[in-house]
């Protein structure tokens, strides 16, 4: 029995992903620990234990969910979906905020939301019948991301919002929705971020300009695509001053202009800098980080983690810490290739394309390539629901890498 047992794990689970997520679970404890040790008192806070006691929960959640059979998580798809977005709704309904809260306990719906609508997309695009050739099928699909994406910015939650659109993109493409095509679709959104500065806006412009004339879609396709971009161009200054909230603001301008703000919005982006700078080759030693144990460095055991590990490991510290993490992109990533189901394998894309986007957007807001948001960094940062979400992630993975030989 215990051989057998044995055997089955060996061939069906993905031992060496499980076990980078587990170093990094652990990790992250270790680095909570760390920067919330006060060096005066000797004592460190509670938030480690509470992470501890949580990473217990997660793995709970993570084993049922490997053992859940595949199938049901298709048949249940868009179930989960709309109770993802019911929970978004009643949130809303109850005058906003990120969290619902029954007593000492409290969940984050965005976090589930974006697993659920992983699910939801990935079952509408592998329903036989879908083709990405018309655009009504492609119009259903935005709609599916767009709805959990609406709620979640109205939170106000940007950072998180936009996950949504990165799980789309990478989705269809799996789907089978062709280069030029996703090019076409994701130009508004280029266009968008180009558009508050005369000469990026330019730029985008004449790539588009270039890419029709080389491919010549048509003139119902030059036109539409040609109008869709103008429009947004023109609404971009709309947005900016009517829908984006004085905080969100002042985090892009102090991305733009560092040295404009440095005792305010710049000054999380500029402290994570000197933190990750002054930790040098092999850092300051473990618990020995000055920026953290002296509060220089802001939000430290949650979104500027990574901070911590730069500062008081070094470099060796985050090459080890990003190569764990470019271990589990590329595993899931390789999950969604060997997958025969189409739904597990679009699946597992948009699970790799949630982490992806996480681990870009935190460590690139560290170190001072992305503008500042609200947006942890998987398994290590502090926080229940973002800890548990993600080993739920892990464990579809682990699930659809051992169901990945059937249709």
């Amino acid at each position: 029995m215990t051989v057998s047992v044995a055997r089955y794990i060996r061939r069906n689970v993905d031992l060496s992903l499980a076990i980078a997520v587990m170093c990094l679970a652990v990790f992250g404890i270790l680095m909570i620990y760390s920067s919330t040790y006060n060096p005066e008192t000797g004592f460190s806070s509670d938030l480690y234990v509470q992470q501890a006691v949580w990473m217990l929960c997660a793995m709970v959640a993570l084993t049922a969910t490997m053992l859940i059979p595949l199938r049901a998580f298709h048949t249940g798809a868009y179930t989960v979906y709309g109770v993802a977005v019911l929970s978004l709704l009643l949130l809303l309904g109850l005058g906003g905020g990120r969290w619902l809260r029954w007593g000492a306990v409290g969940i984050q719906p965005s976090e589930v939301a974006k697993l659920a609508t992983v699910l939801g997309l990935a079952r509408y695009l592998s329903t036989r019948g879908v083709d990405l050739e018309r655009p009504m099928h492609i119009a259903i699909s935005f709609a599916l991301v767009l709805a959990p994406m609406g709620l979640v910015r109205k939170q106000p939650d940007l950072g998180t919002a936009l996950v949504f659109g990165a799980i789309l993109f990478p989705m269809l493409y799996w789907a089978g929705l062709k280069p030029l095509h996703l090019f076409f679709l994701v130009s508004p959104f280029l266009t968008f971020l180009c558009a508050f500065k005369p000469i990026t806006l330019g730029a985008m412009m004449a790539l588009l300009a270039i890419v029709v004339y080389l491919t010549r879609p048509g003139l119902f396709s030059t036109v539409g695509v040609g109008l869709a971009n103008l429009f947004v161009a023109g609404v971009a200054r709309y947005v900016w001053e009517q829908k984006l909230h004085g905080y969100q603001k002042k985090r892009i301008l102090s991305f733009l202009n560092p040295e404009g703000d440095v005792l305010g919005s710049a000054y999380q982006s500029i402290q994570s800098k000197v933190a990750i700078g002054s930790g040098g080759f092999s850092g300051k030693g473990f618990m020995k980080g000055t920026q953290t144990k002296l509060d220089f460095l802001p939000e430290h055991h949650t979104d500027f983690i990574f901070s911590v590990i730069g500062e008081e490991l070094g470099f060796v510290g985050a090459m080890v810490v990003l190569t764990l993490f470019l271990y589990v992109i590329w595993r899931a990533i390789r999950i969604a290739t060997v997958t025969r189901n189409k739904f597990a394998s679009l699946t597992a894309m948009g699970l790799a394309t949630i982490l992806i986007y996480h681990v870009f957007v935190n460590v690139g807001m560290t170190v001072g390539v992305m503008p500042v948001t609200g947006v942890p960094l998987p398994f290590l940062s502090y926080g229940g629901s973002s800890l548990v979400t993600n080993m739920i992630l892990v464990g579809l993975l682990l699930n659809i890498h051992a169901h990945r030989h059937e249709y």
